[in-house]
């Protein structure tokens, strides 16, 4: 075969194996997503499916470092040991990411445990967790066998004050110094100290991170409203009948319609045509004196989103787990629809949960003239 025929039939070869390849992938992360999950009646996937943040630890509190480079230490209880959390005042992290870089600085609650010289380390917004060895010698801390740098070996200076644990980079460059940045960018609040100034256990006692088993209400509309309200998994704006007029959250990237005015918390964060809201930002709302018949409010984004109520000219009519009101291809939410209502200023109003410390997606407000929203599904 002449060299020319040859290079062409292995270059051939070679596009033929990166195409199996590439649709492998592709198939793989179809499957990643739920498309082979069990399915609801309505085609979206079961929301019990969601693994809970509680879990998460528990799975994580049976789990033990592996020795990568340095043997584990021996299993002795030090003076430092027991369960830390802290709330980060970052922004959150609202959206699905594969490569974020770990130990990144991120907003919400963060657990830390020492025990018995295994170290955990836990982010509840994502799910986030690292495990590792740890020893002490005096007031020095030392951190190896971490699975996100296994060959760096951390040294901290620690200290323990009413209840706070500082802590001091003595030398740690694990993670491109995010781990050093992390664990000595505030204090962390001792949930042992906290029981011990309260005299109890009990959840209502302790730093927000600290408890056990947080006790949530259950998701309710309320009885006896002077309005009609549906609940719709999904995006509306998609949905065979959407909303007639659509003002997004974020009016910095796209002014609201004619007629619709929206206000917000200044500490919300612009995210595309969505406000996130979380502990710091605990509000939006819009309003309008035009003849709608209908008005909504859509929640929309990854997993983690949380706890809001929905409050439509003062009056609570829903609070729920934005999250779980739909699930589908890894994504969450649904639509709050409000009707019944006569003519007249009405304002739509969503609010962040003071327990609550993930962020809340909101995407839009809806509007329709005659009717609601009609999903299409049967």
């Amino acid at each position: 075969m002449k060299t020319r025929n040859w290079n062409a039939a292995f270059l051939l070869f070679m596009a033929l194996i990166f195409i199996f390849v590439f649709a492998g992938i592709i198939l793989f992360f179809r499957n990643v997503n739920g498309v082979n999950l069990p399915q609801a009646p309505d085609g979206s996937q079961p929301v019990n499916a969601t693994v809970t943040v509680t879990s998460i630890w528990n799975a994580l509190l049976k789990a033990t470092p592996f020795a990568y480079s340095t043997p584990l230490p021996d299993p002795v209880q030090s003076s430092l040991d027991g369960i830390y959390s802290k709330i980060d005042q970052s922004w959150p992290q609202w959206w699905s990411c594969r490569r974020c870089a770990d130990y990144r600085l991120a907003g919400g609650i963060w657990r830390m445990q020492f025990d018995k010289g295994v170290m955990r380390i836990f982010y509840e917004v994502t799910g986030w967790r690292t495990i590792a060895s740890f020893t002490t010698s005096n007031d020095h801390l030392y951190i190896f066998n971490d699975p996100y740098c296994p060959e760096d070996v951390g040294e901290y200076k620690w200290n323990v004050e009413d209840g706070q644990l500082d802590l001091e980079v003595i030398d740690d460059s694990c993670s491109f110094d995010l781990r050093a940045k992390n664990l000595s960018h505030q204090s962390w609040s001792s949930c042992a100290f906290s029981d011990q100034k309260a005299g109890t256990s009990t959840s209502d006692q302790k730093p927000p991170g600290c408890e056990e088993n947080l006790v949530v209400p259950a998701p309710a509309v309320p009885a006896d409203l002077a309005v009609n309200v549906i609940v719709y998994g999904g995006d509306s704006r998609f949905f065979e009948k959407p909303p007639d007029v659509v003002a997004n959250a974020n009016t910095a990237d796209r002014p609201s319609p004619d007629g619709v005015a929206i206000a917000f918390d200044n500490h919300t964060i612009p995210y595309g045509i969505h406000r996130i809201l979380w502990w710091n930002g605990n509000w939006i709302e819009a309003s309008t004196d035009l003849p709608f018949s209908a008005t909504g409010v859509q929640f929309f984004g990854e997993q983690q989103i949380g706890w809001a109520r929905v409050l439509f000219d003062g009056v609570e009519v829903w609070r729920g787990n934005t999250s779980a009101i739909w699930s589908k291809n890894a994504r969450h939410g649904g639509y709050i629809e409000i009707s019944g209502f006569g003519p007249g200023t009405h304002i739509l109003r969503v609010e962040s949960l003071d327990f609550d410390y993930r962020p809340v997606t909101v995407v839009s407000f809806g509007y329709s003239y005659e009717g609601g929203v009609e999903t299409g599904q049967p």
